[in-house]
């Protein structure tokens, strides 16, 4: 074998398992709701979401490497740290199997939150504003950021990066500040 072709296939190699290292991070999710229980025994933090009461575990210290958008993160604690029962939270966490291991808390404070839920009809990418038209045919404008968290398939994703299409069906936890509607967290439904 030539020289050449040996480092022809040192660099392949190279490239390969850099592929598999950075398919090896875990994705990160996102679920909202209130936080009603902190057991910092159990290491656990029970959320109260609309869909019902969700209990994960508090793997903030044991977490493997995992793809997480960096201005989210910016506004998180660890969940040890995490000790507010009562206040709306954004929970970030890994999946492991069919168990949510918590990685990060958003507090989001005392402020309740408020709840809308439609179809896109309207996407502003310059202006990162979303218009959607709710069951009670009603529309309704949400302005997002890139601390609005966003829940897709592909794992969790700040409101700077997120690409609505009309048609799409959103829920959306939001706060009105100001007459506007500052989207808090979405997701695809």
């Amino acid at each position: 074998m030539s020289l050449k072709t040996a480092k022809f296939l040192l660099i392949g190699e190279f490239f390969c398992l850099a592929c598999s290292i950075s398919l090896a991070q875990e994705v990160v999710h996102a679920v909202t709701g209130v936080a009603t229980r902190v057991d910092p025994v159990a290491h656990t933090l029970t959320v109260t979401t609309s869909d019902g009461a969700l209990v994960l575990q508090d793997e903030s210290k044991n977490h493997p490497r995992f793809d997480f958008d960096k201005t989210l993160q910016a506004e998180t604690t660890d969940c040890a740290a995490f000790n507010k029962p009562g206040d709306p939270v954004i929970v970030y966490y890994l999946e492991k199997g069919s168990q949510q291991e918590a990685i990060a808390v958003e507090d989001l404070g005392q402020m309740p939150l408020k709840s809308s839920s439609g179809e896109i009809t309207h996407w502003d990418h310059h202006h990162h504003a979303v218009t959607i038209k709710a069951a009670d045919g009603s529309k309704q404008t949400f302005q997002l950021d890139g601390k609005t968290a966003v829940e897709t398939p592909m794992g969790v994703v700040g409101g700077d990066k997120f690409e609505g299409q009309n048609g799409d069906r959103l829920s959306i936890k939001y706060l009105s500040k100001d007459g506007n509607n500052e989207a808090v967290f979405l997701r695809e439904s």
